[in-house]
């Protein structure tokens, strides 16, 4: 090869290691106010400008691209910046590659989006990706979601909606990863649906739902009497799906189970206060506390016309109610409202204790009995044997329904006040104990003849039964007629006086087998005397 031929060939090699473009390393030998300059192997030194390199050193190798080279130039022009974008470009194609948020900063704002300069790496952010308004100068945070290059000239587009997006799944399985059923949550309350519940969002990542059920242990399910749409509610978790990421919470489990509470706090007896839910045609509902409800028959509603005073009762009222049973197994209380008052008869009869004189009226008699009004909500019962010392007459015949009358109270009869007539005066077989004894004479008033004797009457107002087979011979015992007798038994406690004519000793004894009077005889009925007396001091 010829001289000229070297030279040629030195000549292309050289154009082609200088040419435009290409990327040279170099040693800073002189440093200005301008420039860098760098020994490149070239017949004069490249020089970069100072702004891109404000730290660099003398002695300090660089890299560098080519950017104008000419035999007009004094000096070949380089350019660090290039470089250094190229690098940065290089990780943004990295990050794009592996799915890696970058941070750059807002740099201005175009027409349909921003410039977003990454490292020297500037991208283009659409209005649709930017997730939310950002502010010019400001750093955010994006994912390069497609690179192009034409021309040379690389274009990139990057997502701040999509880095958030990334963010909110990254949070999401975090939070999932350690949520547990139990856990309680707060959530931000963004849907609600009257008849289904309520959508919240835990930590702007999780979405869960609040059934309607899950608001209360009570009756009300009305969503909207528990929040509103961007309130926050504290909420404990019931179950977590963490394939679907959802979750179901509950509202009503923030408090303890007020059965199971009622239950280890309350037994039958108690008396305890609660509003009147709901009046309803068998009785009346009562709400005692948050899903806790009793009921109170009709019957149990009160101690007279039960039907009449559910009624009076409103909605809300409060009222005292006493436990009559609890059905654990049905969730069942059953309650009454007269059992947690007192009883109308017992203030009554403390306001009227025994041996007080009080007026009633007639309701209506029963047989041996009868049923008197002393005043509302409390009556009175008299028995046959309760209206006379003496023989008593028979009930309708001594009290007649309507009548006013003034009775002694005695006590009480379950829930009647038990009452008396002849408890209004003394006692007159007391009387009798104090002025008779057996083997006096008096002369007393038949009062009644029958078969088996005479009843005659002492001026005490009890009676004196004679048998006639204390009756001499001859001697008749008719009604109306005064006769002397002697007091041969005497009984008070059981009510009995037996007197005698025989037993005065003024009479001849009847000779052998003379036949008494007639009104000695037994009674033809077959009926012995003493059965037909029991029967007659009994009745």
């Amino acid at each position: 090869m010829d001289e000229f031929e070297k030279l040629l060939e030195e000549s292309l090699s050289e154009e082609q290691k200088f040419k435009k473009g290409k990327t040279i390393t170099g040693r800073v030998i002189k440093v200005d106010d301008k420039f860098v300059y760098v020994d490149i192997g070239y017949k004069v030194e490249g020089v970069i400008p100072r702004e891109e390199l404000p730290e660099v050193q003398e002695g300090q190798e660089v890299e560098a691209v080519i950017v104008k080279i000419s035999p007009r130039l004094e000096y070949p022009r380089l350019s660090y910046r290039l470089i250094a974008e190229k690098k940065e470009f290089e990780k943004v194609v990295e990050a794009f590659k592996e799915g890696r948020e970058l941070v750059g900063n807002v740099e201005k704002k175009v027409k349909s989006g921003y410039i977003v300069d990454i490292s020297g790496v500037r991208a283009f952010l659409p209005f649709e990706e930017s997730g939310k308004k950002l502010g010019v100068g400001k750093p955010v945070r994006v994912k390069v979601i497609d690179i192009t290059v034409t021309k040379d000239k690389p274009k990139v587009k990057v997502s701040h909606k999509a880095y958030l997006e990334e963010e909110r799944r990254r949070r999401r399985q975090e939070l999932l990863s350690r949520l547990q059923k139990g856990d309680v949550v707060e959530g931000k309350v963004v849907k609600i649906d009257p008849n289904k519940g309520i959508t919240l969002v835990v930590d702007g990542v999780l979405r869960v739902f609040l059934p309607k059920e899950e608001l209360s242990w009570g009756r009300d399910r009305n969503p909207y009497n528990y929040a509103e749409v961007d309130e926050t509610l504290k909420v404990k978790v019931k179950k977590i799906n963490k394939e679907k990421s959802f979750g179901i919470v509950s509202l009503r489990e923030m408090k303890e189970n007020p059965w199971e509470k009622f239950l280890r706090e309350h037994q039958a007896g108690d008396i305890i206060e609660g509003k009147v839910y709901q009046v309803v045609p068998k009785g009346v509902v009562i709400d005692i506390d948050e899903g806790v409800e009793g009921f109170v028959p009709l019957e149990e509603v009160s101690w007279e016309k039960p039907e009449d005073e559910k009624d009076k009762f409103k909605k809300g009222d409060k009222v005292k109610v006493k436990i009559l049973r609890i059905e654990p197994k049905r969730r069942r209380i059953i309650l009454s409202l007269r059992e947690a008052k007192p009883k109308p008869w017992e203030e009554y009869l403390e306001k009227n204790p025994p041996g007080s004189r009080v007026k009633g009226k007639v309701l209506r008699t029963e047989g041996s009995r009868a049923i008197i009004e002393l005043e509302e909500g409390v009556k009175g019962v008299i028995y046959r044997g309760d209206l006379s010392w003496t023989k008593p007459g028979r009930v309708e015949e001594v009290l007649k329904p309507g009548e006013e009358m003034e009775f002694a109270v005695l006590g009480v009869d379950g829930r009647f006040i038990k009452l008396g007539l002849k408890q209004l005066t003394q006692n007159p077989w007391e009387l009798i104990k104090q002025n008779y004894k057996v083997g006096d004479r008096v002369k007393l008033k038949v009062k009644d003849a029958l078969a088996f004797g005479a009843f005659l009457e002492f001026p005490e107002g009890v009676d004196g039964l004679l048998p006639f087979s204390e009756v001499p011979k001859g001697v008749r015992v008719e009604k109306g007629e005064e006769h002397e007798v002697q007091i041969i038994d005497l009984n008070p406690e059981e009510g009995k006086i037996t007197l005698s004519i025989k037993a005065l000793g003024t009479y001849e004894v009847p000779e052998e087998g003379e036949e008494e009077s007639s009104q000695q005889e037994e009674v033809a009925t077959g009926f012995k005397l003493g059965e037909i007396l029991k029967k007659k001091w009994k009745a």
